[in-house]
């Protein structure tokens, strides 16, 4: 897996099945840089679209909107999507929508012990993401996301540069 576009220290990594850059964004009424923008006046909201094998990942570097219902529903309606994100304090999730509706949601970092959510259980047991095992961490999680969208990464340079994934 190619994931030096990534922050390793803070991110977000939001797998989309089958949709383009443009229309994944057009999902969410994100404003895409028409060449006119200058992107390294932004400092904060960057969100950089990939188009990938089976989809398209949105990135943020320390950004957080993958982890939103109000973002990964309307981004799901019709296909699936998983996000993986983590902050420089490692708080850490991963969310997995399909059609509109939340299929699964956990830490990678520190899976709870109580976990009791049978959605893709072999994958992240033999992954090391359930019951209290942490050994999987993020590269596991990044491998979840793709198992289950089908949308791998490969490209280091985004297709489409946006601003304002979202906004209250």
């Amino acid at each position: 897996m190619a994931y030096g576009w990534l922050d390793d220290d803070a991110f977000c990594a939001t797998h989309v099945r089958g949709l383009t850059p443009q229309e994944a964004l057009a999902r969410l009424g994100i404003e895409v840089f028409d060449g006119d923008d200058e992107e390294g006046e932004i400092d904060e909201g960057l969100i950089r679209a990939y188009q990938v094998e089976g989809g398209t990942i949105l990135g943020e570097e320390n950004g957080f909107a993958g982890t939103l219902d109000e973002v990964l529903i309307p981004l799901s309606a019709g296909t699936v999507v998983a996000s993986v994100f983590v902050n420089t304090n490692r708080h850490s999730d991963f969310n997995h929508f399909a059609d509109g509706r939340k299929v699964l949601s956990f830490d990678p970092l520190f899976p709870d012990d109580r976990d009791d959510q049978t959605a893709f259980l072999t994958d992240r047991v033999e992954l090391g993401l359930v019951h209290g095992n942490s050994e999987g961490g993020l590269v596991a999680a990044r491998k979840l996301a793709e198992r289950i969208t089908g949308v791998r990464s490969g490209l280091s340079t985004p297709v489409v540069v946006a601003h304002g994934f979202y906004e209250d």
